[in-house]
């Protein structure tokens, strides 16, 4: 009987966190930066996260606010509601403004040789992966950790289009299994010396687990990591997440006098 009650329990969690995450893709105010490339300190890693469409500036805000607390400059690239000609050319045109950013980074004073890392969140994670793997990023970035990332495609996608998100067409036929966006992506080779890592949660409807799966070219060497329970938008604010997410980066080693002017700035 107990048994029966927790599944129970355990379907209407993962429920209202489809409900939630639902709601989470509406609209949207983030901002596509937020920071200038040429304000970041070449004296720390930089994190550049990727975002899907379930992005709001409090989602962001949270990995944000931690990523800059631990001692990590933070670029956000968001897919963009407003702009009509990133609906047109898709997953395409946000991973050559993903290669723009990262261009510009190792452009700045003192960055040729700092860390860069993405960060990317459900279709972001496909975005940074078509930029890794197609657009030669793997020169210029030190790691790809994936969150929620739907690498083999979701049908969900197709419920797109009967919403708002019909003028996202392009972005939601990419999203799909039989699109060739998906099918080039999964039979493109990795650099054996680039780290990717893929993050993702049984609990997460949005991107159900066989969603999740790596492609065979990917799968025996890239670390798949399940944490339980966590819905999708969990993924940029949860503390779990979050630790496991820290681990792969690794803190930089930052003074102590550093780190509190960091904490300091944060806002």
């Amino acid at each position: 009987m107990e048994e029966a009650a927790d599944a129970i329990g355990v379907k209407l969690r993962s429920f209202l966190h489809l409900v939630r995450d639902l709601i989470e893709v509406l609209p949207s105010t983030t901002e596509a930066d937020w920071e200038d490339v040429d304000q970041l300190s070449y004296e720390r890693p930089t994190v550049v996260l990727v975002s899907g469409f379930a992005a709001t500036r409090r989602s962001l805000s949270v990995m944000r606010k931690r990523l800059r607390k631990d001692g990590f400059n933070v670029l956000i690239l968001c897919l963009d509601w407003t702009n009509l000609s990133d609906g047109v050319r898709g997953l395409y045109r946000m991973a050559e403004k993903l290669s723009t950013i990262v261009t510009q980074l190792r452009k700045q004073r003192g960055m040729q040789r700092n860390q860069i890392h993405l960060v990317a969140h459900s279709a972001g994670g496909l975005v940074a992966r078509y930029y890794i793997q197609m657009l030669g990023g793997w020169h210029y970035c030190d790691s790809l950790v994936t969150l929620a990332t739907p690498h083999q495609g979701t049908w969900l996608a197709a419920l797109g289009l009967f919403t708002h998100l019909l003028l996202k067409f392009r972005c939601l036929f990419q999203l799909l299994p039989i699109s060739p966006f998906i099918k080039h992506l999964n039979a493109a080779p990795l650099p054996e010396d680039f780290r990717l890592v893929s993050i993702f949660s049984k609990g997460d409807l949005m991107c159900p687990a066989r969603a999740t799966q790596l492609p065979p070219v990917l799968r025996s060497r890239v670390p798949s990591i399940e944490l339980e329970e966590l819905g999708h938008s969990d993924f940029l604010w949860s503390k779990e997440s979050y630790e496991v997410l820290r681990g792969y980066l690794g803190v930089p080693a930052v003074s102590p006098t550093a780190r509190q002017e960091i904490s300091e700035n944060v806002d």
